[in-house]
């Protein structure tokens, strides 16, 4: 089975590609997991709820200025312009069935109090909330205090910790995600990983720009560093689709002799021009994607236990 491209030469077909594929994909690795079907579809749910439903309604509340959210269906889910202790619980619940077990982590986020858990997530969300807007990056010092906020909650290490900011912000803000660090950092073990803030910095640096060149949000990077680190799961007829959107590059690189970035690029060009002359077939337009600007986190200086991460 060929390998992913790094993801400084990966293109945004192969990265549009990896993103539809997510939805089949996560449900075959919950199924290979939990086994039973009912476990499987709460967790389905649960994934949805934390890519989809939680964010928005975090955005609405922020945007607005409201404490509390409108939606009876998630308005439970944010206090005082924090989250709940119940949310957090089941984030961490979504984290360790998404990833890697760790049996120990929830009982240790049950020992905070509901109003401490409420209170750092509300100045943790309210840091970032008044450092910037929408369509800006948030300063390196606004996004490590935040980062710390969260942090002080017993349990939350760096890795959920970046998962709470990536809630609130999912454009420029990437969870420490172990198929993420393992895509960027191919020589590094995710057993090895030991969660630490100099690891997260170390894949943040390495994020950024490829946020901007393809202009994509961090939450759809995730989605597809997930597929990219379970292919093994895949159908054939996916598997192979997506290898082929790989070879692009490697064959303008076989060609044209061209450095894997730069062929990258120029793959890229070869598919939004071949969109483009089908589109204009059809009669339609094509749209512009939505540029997602950088991240600038720095560093982070937070307390950690052997179960914190």
């Amino acid at each position: 089975m060929p390998s992913a491209p790094p993801p400084q030469s990966f293109t945004i077909d192969a990265f549009k590609i990896a993103l539809e594929l997510y939805s089949s994909l996560v449900e075959k690795v919950y199924t290979s997991k939990l086994k039973d079907h009912k476990k499987v579809t709460d967790a389905l749910q649960r994934d949805k709820w934390r890519f989809e439903d939680l964010p928005a309604t975090v955005a609405e509340i922020i945007g607005s200025g409201q404490k509390e959210a409108k939606d009876g269906k998630t308005g439970g889910d944010v206090k005082d312009g924090g989250l709940t202790k119940a949310t957090v619980e089941r984030l961490v619940q979504w984290k360790i069935t998404h990833g890697h077990s760790r049996p120990f982590l929830p009982a240790m986020v049950r020992k905070n109090e509901a109003s401490t858990v409420q209170t750092q997530t509300a100045v943790a969300f309210t840091k970032l909330a008044t450092s910037s807007d929408s369509s800006e990056t948030h300063s390196t010092p606004t996004v490590v205090a935040s980062l710390d906020a969260a942090c002080k909650l017993t349990g939350i290490g760096p890795a959920t910790g970046t998962l709470i900011l990536n809630i609130f912000d999912p454009v420029h803000i990437p969870f420490f995600q172990d198929e993420m660090y393992s895509w960027f950092f191919p020589d590094t073990k995710s057993d090895k990983l030991k969660y630490t803030q100099k690891e997260y910095l170390q894949l943040l640096e390495a994020v950024r720009p490829v946020l901007k060149r393809l202009a994509i949000k961090a939450a759809d990077l995730e989605k597809v560093s997930y597929v990219l680190g379970h292919m093994e799961l895949l159908e054939e007829q996916e598997r192979k689709e997506l290898e082929e959107a790989f070879t692009h590059v490697d064959e303008l690189i076989a060609e044209q002799g061209l450095p894997r970035q730069q062929a990258a690029a120029q793959a890229g060009k070869t598919e939004q021009k071949e969109t483009t002359q089908e589109s204009a077939k059809k009669g339609t337009k094509r749209s512009p994607d939505t540029k997602a600007d950088d991240d600038n986190l720095q560093n982070h200086s937070g307390r950690r236990t052997r179960q914190k991460k």
